[in-house]
């Protein structure tokens, strides 16, 4: 579709860009026109029907080869919302200025996200929160707890879901609210799911393959969830999620330990990591990417399942060997190769959780969906 953005500037305004997570590309493609002598600047892009994302204006922003970089566009100081588009990011507070949170787009034909809804006929789950101390990590985190509506200590063990980077399946992605209505749907069994938040500064250090992290997950946190919680040890009922680095590190704990973890949910899975790109996925094209791919053609298969997405605005725009989507598909090839079985889905998209919302339940109907009877 073509999508023209509008902006009416002033006598100052000599430049105007629009920016966001799903423009990638050379900052000159996103420099917006003047239109005649007028005020009104436009900019015409070519984007996917059924696209849904967020975005900004940036007016009179310096405009240098960093500038296109979604790493830089948040510490752009003219970064302000679109006036004339009353959607905002979800969770915008009501209060916010112009500068806090950025503007929200959905094309025609836009994926349903009807299960992130809150229904008050419908049975709800409770979250306890503790602190738990790892001696592997020697660090603590915050671990959240959901169990659904009707759950008992002394009842049958439910499924479980292990999510990494706990705190955004809690709030921009409303997992709860999700399991909620999926177990009331009958779409998939009753889950206990463990929401293990990141100790403070960790995250770039655990979530990349990372052996010890592996390790607390398996020998720490599991043994203290089964023994707290009446959730099944079936690795066949066990689901492990994450997204981003969470995703890549769910697929890791999957390899290292598919004893426990037989179900691996990767939202946009950041495959693109190896130890020489560290935490940058464009340093440049003579390091290669997909450490974690060659790590399973090296293995035997093992008995895991997969359910895999990624944007196709995660693209490699600037030519460094592959981003999330490239590295993704390099995956998933990977593993359908090894004979996994491997679902993958692409959402038209950038690496947001308000598209992660959306798709989270279809990777757990695939996974542990409740099969209908014959």
């Amino acid at each position: 579709m073509l999508v023209t953005f509008l902006w009416r500037g002033n006598d100052s305004t000599r430049n105007v860009g629009v920016w966001g997570i799903v423009f990638g590309g050379p900052p000159s493609d996103y420099q917006m026109r003047r239109l005649s002598n007028s005020d009104v600047w436009y900019v015409t892009l070519r984007l996917p029907a059924g696209s849904r994302f967020t975005y900004g204006f940036s007016p009179n922003a310096t405009v240098g080869p960093e500038f296109g970089s979604p790493r830089f566009q948040p510490r752009v100081a003219t970064m302000q919302r679109d006036p004339l588009n009353p959607l905002r990011e979800p969770g915008c507070p009501a209060d916010a200025t112009r500068y806090e949170c950025p503007s929200m787009a959905e094309l025609p034909g836009v994926a349903s996200q009807s299960w992130i809804v809150p229904n008050r006929s419908t049975p709800s789950g409770k979250v306890e929160r503790h602190t738990f101390k790892s001696d592997i990590l020697k660090n603590e985190r915050a671990i959240s707890v959901y169990m659904p509506g009707g759950y008992r200590a002394d009842g049958p063990p439910s499924a479980l879901l292990v999510v990494l980077d706990g705190p955004a399946y809690l709030g921009p992605v409303p997992t709860p609210t999700i399991l909620d209505n999926l177990i009331a749907a009958k779409k998939i069994p009753p889950v206990v799911a463990i929401f293990v938040a990141n100790a403070s500064g960790a995250r770039s250090k655990e979530l990349p393959p990372n052996p010890d992290f592996a390790e607390f997950l398996a020998t720490e946190l599991q043994p203290w969830v089964h023994a707290h919680y009446s959730a099944s040890s079936d690795p066949r009922r066990t689901v492990i999620a994450g997204s981003s680095f969470g995703g890549l590190a769910a697929t890791y704990a999957g390899l290292r330990h598919s004893e426990l973890f037989g179900n691996v949910l990767c939202q946009s899975g950041s495959f693109w990591w190896a130890p020489d790109r560290a935490a940058d996925p464009n340093p440049d094209a003579t390091t290669e990417t997909g450490w974690l791919a060659k790590e399973f053609i090296k293995s035997p298969t093992k008995p895991l399942r997969f359910w895999m997405e990624a944007g196709v605005f995660e693209v490699d725009a600037r030519g460094t060997g592959g981003v999330n989507l490239e590295t993704s598909r390099h995956m998933r090839d990977v593993l359908l190769a090894k004979g996994y079985e491997a679902h993958y889905s692409q959402f038209a998209g950038g690496h947001e959780y308000l598209n992660f919302r959306g798709t989270f339940a279809d990777g757990l109907i695939a996974l542990i969906g409740t099969k209908p009877s014959p």
